[in-house]
């Protein structure tokens, strides 16, 4: 199977960095620099801070680093983990919920809200308004993971509500 050409050039762009990335982490795991050491350092950063793909390198070579000097606690990680999942699980529903707003027809928006009420995430009137109240219940029974699959809502093929 042929490569696509943008990873044949990020392929060769990492692998002409691969030297400077080398003698970064030479330098960064010593417990000291001697005067031309510390230049070395500091110019490999400061390349760095011009070249994206070069930085991106040189952090990922500082993380395998930590990794490998056990100086990252393991449950720091799996928090970092769960709060990245937790910000990308809000920006889908944003996104889905923003969808739905300009999609479902009111009996739609109707069902879902009789749905949301009937399961304790609304209070409101059941008039099929995609407002903030029904927006927030649906992103509290996300949260609760009571959203169920398909939601309830008999056409698939919605227009507006």
């Amino acid at each position: 199977m042929p490569r696509h050409p943008s990873n044949l050039s990020l392929n060769h762009s990492a692998q002409n960095h691969r030297e400077i990335v080398l003698r970064y982490c030479q330098l960064a795991v010593q417990p000291q620099l001697d005067q031309l050491e510390a230049e070395q350092l500091d110019t490999i950063l400061a390349t760095a801070e011009r070249d994206p793909l070069l930085s991106f390198l040189i952090d990922e070579a500082d993380h395998m680093v930590a990794h490998l000097n056990n100086l990252i606690d393991d449950g720091d990680i799996a928090d970092q983990q769960q709060k990245l999942q937790t910000c990308l699980n809000q920006a889908w529903l944003n996104e889905a919920v923003q969808d739905l707003s300009s999609r479902l027809k009111t009996s739609q928006c109707q069902q879902l809200q009789t749905y949301l009420k009937a399961e304790g995430f609304y209070q409101g009137a059941i008039d099929g308004v995609m407002g903030p109240a029904t927006k927030a219940a649906i992103q509290r029974c996300e949260q609760k993971g009571a959203l169920p699959e398909p939601l309830p809502i008999h056409t698939p093929d919605a227009v507006n509500c």
